[in-house]
């Protein structure tokens, strides 16, 4: 036996646990063999050391040490390779103690670690509890990302800061649930002739020379931008609202004019973020369509519509010479026949949780409805807001600490997700008679009592037992998971009832809340992390990249999202992610992309055919743009970033004494030539021989994202550069270098020429594609990262999801259903 081996031999046999006993004689003689000589404590590579590892299993070193013999990436292809019965004998015997191991660690405590909201969370279960739609999550700390993702229990610390912020944003998010006057649901409607007859002289006499009416409608005959064009009524307060609009295109040669819903009251640095677009839908030909939208809008706002492509009212000032248009007029034009506004839509949502049926008067006859003295003053006919802000509204009890008691305990399983216990209850009923005891009226001790609630762990956190969830902790997994939020009434009762524990009634209750409105934030939540989709507008490409524009900017991560949407809607196969024959385009896209014939800016399902080189989100320009930089690209970003978020195989992190590949912009070197050399580094060729074939393989997409052939530089540059129309864009030029090298070879030797074939190559294994997106999902769902006890779940969800043709709802589903979901 060697000498190096002793002392590892030593402390398995010393170790005070259960497990203390000594290595099998073959485990030993492969470790002293194959691994001490580079990873004992005088070496210690890869900042391992075998020598001062100690025999609990549960530790990640081991599940490494597990995972490298396993594939065969130790001991290194230089070194003396152990015969594979060898190998099989060590990976079976570490695979039997770390299963034992996590396995144990699970039963005690349970998969996830304490976990509080994230701040995206607490901000849609508030607005969902309370009705309202005020920012909250500015006014909190940010959170970590773990693995990728912010819901993760380990990176979801709670400091002094954390409690300190909770409680600001409870007190903003009752003051906001309880307005100080009247707000109701109502709906606003006006023709276009109303709306140019309702705006001040000035305005109306700027618009006046770029309408002209049809009847009540009113035809836009140039783009006026924001209070030019026609606008909805002022919102009365924060909220959720719907925006309608019945418009035409008229006399723009049979073909759809664009309509952008817009908010008025955004600044240049909203713009530079896109904040200020809500939507874009087409107006069809000669023919009336209603457009619809939901927007959350603050109070004092006003959303604008307006046609693009119409001409800017200056040009067309000035090709007219200052003539106004009129009823001759031949020039294409948006018809608006009528907007209307309505909202907010979930107004009285809040003080109906918060208050109940309570009635409501100015804080000034408070007392004397108390006293049940009439009320003389008709104060239901007062201005807004008026006397109401010296005079809040200000709920009525005759009876108030039986009204508290009442509304405390009606509250409180919304709040926390299931059903408080009495002591609870009586505790928060308690705060809330002390407040009345000391004269507060009824209000006030109630906000003092819901501000306690929307402050403790029982909301903040998701408490759960190990073992088996109850119904409650599922539902609020679920609701979690899928919205985002909190459970609805239907799921809070359906706990209740004991049958979120019956696969049917749970299979059900996932379809019916994948269904809802609400659903949309799993979209959105998830994609914006598993993708990055939500760093789309982190960088903004250099100019050389003169076609990137709004619109483009806009068109890119809606057309990922709607993707997203119609695999999961359709449970097609997961594979989709990696290649389709269809995608979203619209007119802007399919110009980018090289695709003809797509007319309007509201994207639309088209087919895709095998020589426009796109299909699958990896080929989608919204996530080739956010894997590079803004004047380059880069194969080890993309390379890197397609094997973490695709394949399910991330590379370690580079070594830190490794200097990153500088580009060289003047194009005289290509990218992938300075990569060569960089391969030959022995330290560096190990992890660049996964790395880079995914990423030479995108190298024929630039940093927007769009097809080339050779690559874009600034002006001049190195010899045999470029100076080119770039097609399509108004004989604008562009200089470009040398040609891009898009072949390859896999580390297992598999060579592609371009991405197509190399598409081809990952699609040989569909079960590693739904292995990577099962655990992507459970870290997301569950608030905890894949331990080895989970492997077995995940393998028995990939055979599951593989029987019903590797559906990506299926997936879904099938993770739901499994121990890893249904336990803590």
């Amino acid at each position: 036996m060697g000498v190096r081996l002793l002392p590892i031999i030593l402390l398995f046999a010393a170790t005070a646990t259960a497990r203390a006993e000594k290595l099998p004689a073959n485990v030993q003689s492969f470790f002293e063999k194959h691994c001490v000589s580079c990873h004992d404590n005088a070496n210690a590579k890869a900042k391992l050391s075998i020598e001062a590892l100690k025999p609990e299993f549960d530790r990640p070193e081991w599940v490494r040490i597990h995972d490298r013999v396993k594939s065969s990436e130790m001991p290194p292809k230089t070194k003396s390779q152990p015969t594979q019965a060898e190998r099989e004998v060590v990976v079976k015997w570490l695979s039997q103690e770390l299963n034992t191991a996590f396995v144990a660690r699970q039963k005690n405590e349970g998969r996830v670690l304490f976990r509080r909201m994230n701040r995206r969370e607490y901000e849609t279960t508030i607005h969902d509890l309370l009705g309202i739609t005020i920012p909250l999550q500015g006014m909190l700390p940010e959170d970590n990302l773990t693995n990728g993702f912010d819901t993760v229990s380990r990176g979801l610390e709670t400091s002094a800061t954390h409690l300190l912020r909770f409680q600001q944003a409870a007190d903003a998010a009752i003051e906001a649930a309880l307005p100080k006057w009247p707000i109701t649901n109502n709906l606003h409607r006006w023709t276009g002739r109303q709306f140019l007859d309702s705006r001040p002289k000035p305005n109306r006499e700027g618009t006046a020379p770029f309408v002209r009416f049809e009847g009540d409608s009113i035809v836009l005959c140039a783009l006026l931008y924001k209070h030019g064009s026609v606008t909805t009524p002022h919102t009365p307060a924060p909220g959720r609202y719907r925006v309608r609009v019945s418009v035409r295109a008229l006399q723009n040669e049979g073909k759809s004019i664009p309509v952008l819903f817009g908010k008025i009251s955004s600044d240049r640095f909203a713009h530079e973020k896109l904040q200020h677009l809500l939507d874009i839908q087409d107006a069809p030909a000669d023919k009336s369509r209603v457009l619809e939208i939901e927007a959350i809008l603050p109070a004092g706002e006003q959303v604008y519509v307006e046609g693009l492509g119409l001409p800017f009212f200056q040009d067309l000032k000035k090709k007219r010479n200052g003539e106004a248009v009129g009823e001759d007029f031949k020039g294409p034009g948006l018809v608006v026949d009528w907007i209307e506004l309505q909202g907010p839509l979930d107004a009285g949502v809040g003080y109906q949780h918060l208050f109940g049926e309570l009635p409501q008067v100015p804080s000034r006859f408070w007392k004397d409805t108390v006293d049940g003295k009439p009320v003389k003053d008709d104060w239901r006919k007062w201005s807004v807001p008026g006397e109401y802000s010296k005079y809040p509204l200000t709920p009525v009890s005759r009876e108030p600490k039986k009204d508290a008691e009442r509304l405390v305990r009606a509250f409180l399983p919304l709040a926390f997700r299931r059903p408080p216990t009495e002591v609870q209850a009586a505790h928060y009923v308690k705060i809330v008679h002390d407040q009345l005891d000391a004269g507060e009226r009824l209000d006030e001790a109630m906000r003092a009592g819901y501000k306690a609630i929307l402050c403790s762990p029982y909301f903040l956190n998701y408490i759960e037992n190990p073992g088996r969830l109850d119904n409650h902790a599922i539902a609020a997994r679920l609701a979690r998971f899928l919205w985002s939020s909190m459970p609805d009434q239907e799921l809070l009762d359906t706990a209740a009832k004991g049958e979120l524990t019956k696969p049917d009634v749970l299979k059900a209750q996932t379809e019916r809340m994948l269904k809802d409105p609400k659903a949309k934030r799993f979209a959105r939540d998830f994609t914006d992390q598993w993708l990055d989709l939500g760093k789309i507008l982190d960088m903004k490409p250099d100019e050389i990249y003169l076609e990137y524009d709004d619109m483009l900017a806009w068109s890119m991560p809606l057309e990922t999202r709607k993707f997203f949407g119609e695999v999961l809607a359709q449970d097609l196969p997961i594979s989709s992610f990696i290649h389709s024959d269809w995608t979203f385009l619209n007119s802007r896209l399919g110009k980018h992309y090289g695709i003809p014939d797509i007319e309007g800016l509201e994207l639309r399902k088209v087919p895709l055919k095998p020589e426009s080189h796109r299909g699958g989100v990896i080929t989608h320009a919204s996530l080739l743009k956010l894997t590079t930089n803004a004047s380059y690209t880069s194969p080890i970003k993309r390379g890197a970033w397609m094997l973490e978020k695709m394949i399910g195989t991330p590379p370690p992190p580079p070594p830190p004494d490794v200097k990153a590949v500088e580009p060289d912009i003047r194009g005289a070197t290509t990218i992938r030539e300075q990569l060569t050399k960089h391969k030959n580094v022995a330290v560096c060729a190990s992890c660049h021989n996964r790395i880079d074939p995914p990423g030479f393989a995108l190298e024929s997409f630039d940093v927007v994202g769009g097809w080339r052939e050779r690559y874009r530089v600034k002006q001049g540059g190195g010899p045999g550069n470029q100076y080119v129309d770039l097609p399509g864009y108004g004989g604008r030029k562009v200089w470009l270098a040398k040609p891009v090298q898009a072949d390859g070879e896999t580390a297992d030797g598999q060579k592609f020429r371009d991405i197509d074939e190399y598409k081809q190559i990952v699609l040989k294994d569909p079960d590693q594609l739904t292995r990577n997106l099962a655990e992507k999902l459970i870290i997301y769902a569950t608030g905890a990262e894949i331990d080895f006890a989970d492997r077995a779940v995940v393998e028995q969800i990939v055979r599951d999801v593989r029987d019903r043709q590797h559906g990506f709802r299926s997936l879904i589903h099938a993770v739901i259903q499994s121990p890893v979901f249904l336990h803590k």
